[in-house]
């Protein structure tokens, strides 16, 4: 009887996370000519070769362009056990370029950046390992500046359906290594593409 109302529970939870302003689909996004530079500036600044907001981050193109910061802990804050779970899947000796794919409305991120990217929190410990982490809506026209020079793309699975019908092709054309991960939003796994 509990285990039933439990899912029950856990149904409805997750529906009501995928709905509202956390539902995914393709937001508009503002035209800019200069897309690439903006990429090559959020790259950057994941990097920690541009000013930024103090300790390390992850770096969010909005829709409209803008470029938004997620704080990592401080060094020595996150636990011991967790680092070396996230560094089991992506290791720290060598330092990566992780572009995501995720919902990222502006009331969304504002509201509840955690529910508007449900794999956050491995951004956010790739990131405090010291890997670079940038994440954007995957519009078609930003698909090939959002990914390039990209060791490893993380996709929402809740995204897939509103990405252009090529974007494996487009994306896998300018990423530096070719590793593709979709979070699976009901499991909240991570599974390479093949």
């Amino acid at each position: 009887m509990l285990k039933k109302l439990f899912d029950k529970l856990k149904g409805s939870a997750s529906q009501a996370a995928q709905s509202g302003p956390f539902l995914p689909h393709m937001p508009e996004v503002d035209d800019w000519p200069n897309l690439a530079d903006i990429f090559d500036q959020a790259r950057k600044t994941a990097a920690g070769e541009l000013e930024q907001p103090s300790g390390r981050q992850v770096v969010i193109v909005t829709p409209g362009r803008m470029i938004a910061f997620q704080p990592c802990p401080a060094p020595g804050l996150m636990p011991p056990a967790q680092v070396q779970n996230i560094e089991a899947m992506i290791p720290a000796q060598v330092k990566r370029n992780i572009a995501a794919i995720a919902y990222n409305g502006v009331d969304a991120i504002t509201t509840d950046l955690s529910q508007a990217i449900p794999f956050l929190g491995f951004l956010v410990a790739f990131a405090y390992i010291g890997h670079s982490v940038w994440v954007f809506e995957g519009h078609e026209s930003a698909l090939a500046a959002g990914c390039k020079d990209a060791d490893v793309l993380i996709v929402d699975g809740g995204m897939i359906p509103h990405l252009h019908k090529d974007w494996a092709t487009v994306v896998s054309g300018v990423m530096r290594n070719r590793e593709i991960y979709v979070h699976d939003r009901t499991t909240c796994a991570l599974r390479r593409l093949t």
